[in-house]
């Protein structure tokens, strides 16, 4: 449930691929652009919005298809699913990896672009390493193109220089080779069919997170090919990258303080770690977490390399993420938590969404606690709202992977049907979020409130089934108002998502540096306990 992450710098001289250069107030060093669970930003290049794989769909008609189970590899399991959420560490810095991140500053659009001839489909240019190399049109609209290079990053051409020279994709061990002397020097390397990982972790973490991506690869194809979606295997090595420890990853790539892991669509390399200073708050939910993170990136980074979502073509952002949550999360088993198959049951979503059916269950004590604001809508989902948007809320993302998992499941052919057709979405050209309205309309009616009704009772029937429940988090707030005074505000808990919208919104601005904690209680009898303790100074 993790970001994914435009990033770099531009590279190379003379007739060169330079990678877009976006970077958002506060960001030094490398240039990043942040899609992250909570918020997309949409990247201009060259006259060209580009919210990268998050809007897109073609116009064609088609004709209704009646409905069917949609993607799953095998038929579910009887018996009691236990699934794996990705909650962001508990702490005083509990992070649900799906909060906001600051907005990106764009790159200025020039004025009327034109269209630009293109002579040929393979140019010649020279890439980061410096290395001429043929590289392969990607996708154009209006005078923007981008260049497929040999190693399988994306880059936009300063001068075109065509040749007839065949593409040709760099090999597992021509790629190991070049990044080892560069970037990677000081990793292990860790080979498996189809992804290369660089890792500083332990060797044993290296090799259960590429055991799980290759479960995955290897799942995501069959799904996909089960279900008639046309998928090809990945036609350049998969880059993992794993730091030791969380520092270690910030270290490398400047990100907001909520990402924990993230795919960079323009490098096609997926990045993660292991450790954490916060793990050892909640192990149970670090346990359930790290899998689905490194799963959640695994999605993005293969769906974009099988056919499926083509790299940098406008998806709209709730299928982007709602069906990479969808994918992505791990079960429970004997020997661990590991991915299974696509469809679990989120915990961390369905708490979510319960805590927002009944948005007064969880009432704010302290002198002074405003009532929570009523967010309860008439259904669990509002597909139209959350289809427009260009940015999602924590909150949001529990509902992209409830729609996901209403139209997969009982509108399978329909949302088949509809992922083929994003799949022949053209990289780079603009969607709006009329489009992507109109679209989603084609394949599932126009009577959305008709929709949000059967989400609505489908998921409802869903939280009756067993599957792990998150813990109750005693959440405690601490902020000094001047002087002597000193603002203390307490409530319960079973949603990370939820939690951290709470506290941006109960932070005062006329106030000092608000401090917070979210203690885990297997009980709501326990974690009453700690919170009035709290609120009366105990």
């Amino acid at each position: 449930m993790e970001p994914v992450v435009i990033a770099r710098n531009g590279c190379g001289e003379g007739c060169c691929v330079r990678l877009p250069e976006v970077r958002p107030p506060g960001v030094r060093g490398r240039s990043v652009l942040i899609l992250t669970l909570a918020a997309s930003f949409e990247l201009v290049v060259g006259g060209v919005d580009v919210a990268a794989q998050v809007r897109a769909g073609p116009d064609s008609p088609r004709e209704t298809a009646p409905q069917s189970k949609g993607l799953a590899a095998r038929e579910p399991r009887s018996g009691p699913s236990r699934p794996g959420a990705k909650p962001g560490p508990v702490s005083s810095s509990l992070v649900a990896a799906s909060a906001p991140a600051k907005p990106a500053t764009a790159v200025a659009k020039p004025t009327a672009p034109q269209p630009i001839p293109v002579p040929a489909r393979r140019f010649r240019i020279r890439d980061e390493s410096g290395h001429c190399v043929v590289a392969r049109l990607h996708g154009q609209y209006r005078d923007q193109m981008a260049l497929m290079q040999p190693d399988g990053q994306l880059g936009f051409p300063t001068l075109l220089v065509p040749t007839d020279e065949p593409f040709l994709p760099i090999t597992a061990e021509e790629l190991r080779a070049r990044l080892q002397k560069g970037p990677y020097a000081d990793y292990r390397v860790l080979t498996t069919r189809h992804y290369l990982i660089f890792y500083q972790s332990n060797t044993t973490f290296a090799e259960k997170s590429g055991g799980l991506l290759e479960d995955l690869y290897q799942g995501l194809i069959e799904v996909c090919r089960k279900r008639g979606i046309p998928v090809h295997d990945a036609e350049f090595p998969l880059v993992a990258v794993i730091f030791a420890t969380e520092d270690a990853f910030r270290a490398h790539q400047e990100v907001a303080p909520e990402v924990q892991a993230y795919y960079e669509i323009f490098t096609n390399r997926i990045y993660f770690y292991q450790q954490s200073d916060r793990d050892l708050e909640e192990p149970k939910v670090t346990a359930l977490r790290k899998p689905q993170t490194v799963a959640h990136e695994g999605v993005h980074q293969i769906l974009s390399n099988i056919g499926v979502q083509p790299r940098i073509s406008a998806w709209p952002l709730w299928l982007i993420e709602g069906l990479a949550e969808y994918c992505a999360t791990p079960a429970t088993t004997k020997k661990g938590v590991a991915w299974d198959r696509p469809g679990m049951i989120n915990a961390l979503h369905m708490a979510t969404l319960r805590e927002l059916d009944d948005p007064l269950a969880n009432p704010v004590a302290g002198p002074g606690a405003r009532a929570n604001a009523s967010r309860q809508a008439p259904f669990l989902c509002q597909a139209e709202s959350l289809i427009r948007k260009s940015r999602l809320t924590p909150t949001d993302y529990a509902q992209a992977w409830a729609l996901t998992h209403y139209l997969n499941n009982e509108r399978g052919r329909d949302f088949v049907e509809f992922l083929k057709a994003m799949s022949q979405m053209p990289p780079l050209a603009p969607r709006t979020p009329e489009d992507h309205l109109a679209e989603f309309r084609k394949f599932f009616g126009d009577d959305l409130a008709k929709l949000d009704k059967k989400v609505d009772k489908y998921i409802r029937e869903l939280n009756r089934r067993r599957f792990d429940h998150l813990p109750f988090y005693a959440v405690m707030v601490e902020q000094p108002l001047g002087g002597s005074l000193v603002r203390r505000l307490a409530w319960i808990s079973q949603s990370p998502q939820m939690i951290q919208e709470q506290v941006q919104e109960l932070s005062s601005p006329q106030g000092g540096i608000l401090n917070w904690w979210a203690l885990p209680f297997a009980s709501r009898a326990q974690a009453e306990l700690v919170k009035d303790d709290w609120i009366r100074g105990y």
